[in-house]
């Protein structure tokens, strides 16, 4: 009587998976430079230089969209090669998580990341920090297809006025092609509601709404062209993601 597990293959099979190990293998080993040629360029990822292998490399002043991330650490699975879709695990101080990368497709998977705000949006008279935590984003043929995780401003000043203790949170998601993030926070004496959607092509409109009983900031958002109405201050910032 036999026991355990026995596994018969034929010698095609056992052909074709030497075969797949051998072409993996050879896959963790090339070099990073070349698996990236075009498809990073594509995502809008660039680097003062590219170091090591597939398996383990390094990227030098490396940014994304214009957003500057340093030095960092980044592997790709060879098995995803196989299947033409390049996912990357990265690793740098203000970002970490996964891009997965495909024709006319790309992920972002497990994101966790600390960026300042001026340096995506420039435009939005919006200061302090963005902060992204396990968050998801598919898009697809040029449409968001699926997102998820918490996006939080915090440390925020408004035209230049600094708003201690006030950070806003939501959860994103899609809606028709674009990712929405419906944010919501207070502080002392301010209540703030901000709709934000972006675009796939990374345009983004912000409507944001502000109740207050603090004459400072009243006088401050008036100023800058904040519209007084029954709800609030209320004003529209619009832009590109760098």
């Amino acid at each position: 009587m036999r026991s355990g597990l026995e596994l018969r293959l034929s010698t095609p099979a056992l052909f074709a998976l030497f075969f797949a190990f051998a072409l993996i293998l050879v896959l963790a080993t090339a070099p990073l430079s070349l698996v990236l040629a075009g498809r990073a360029a594509g995502a809008g990822l660039s680097a003062a230089a590219v170091s090591g292998t597939v398996w383990r490399g390094q990227l030098s002043d490396a940014a994304f969209q214009g957003v500057r991330l340093g030095d960092v650490s980044l592997r790709i699975s060879p098995v995803s090669l196989l299947a033409a879709r390049v996912r990357l695990l990265f690793d740098s101080d203000p970002a970490r998580g996964a891009v997965r990368l495909g024709p006319r497709r790309i992920e972002l998977l497990g994101v966790a990341a600390d960026l300042p705000l001026v340096a995506l949006a420039p435009g939005a008279g919006l200061g302090g920090r963005l902060e992204l935590k396990d968050f998801d984003l598919e898009l697809r043929a040029n449409e968001c297809r699926r997102a998820a995780g918490e996006v939080v401003l915090r440390q925020l000043s408004l035209a230049g006025l600094d708003l201690p203790g006030l950070s806003l949170a939501g959860t994103a998601a899609c809606s028709g092609q674009d990712l929405i993030v419906p944010l919501r926070g207070q502080a002392e004496g301010v209540d703030v509601q901000a709709d934000l959607r972006v675009s796939p092509a990374g345009v983004y409109r912000m409507q944001l709404i502000l109740r207050t009983t603090r004459p400072e900031v009243e006088a401050a958002l008036s100023a800058v062209g904040y519209q007084r109405t029954l709800r609030g201050y209320e004003t529209t910032l619009a832009g590109r993601l760098r």
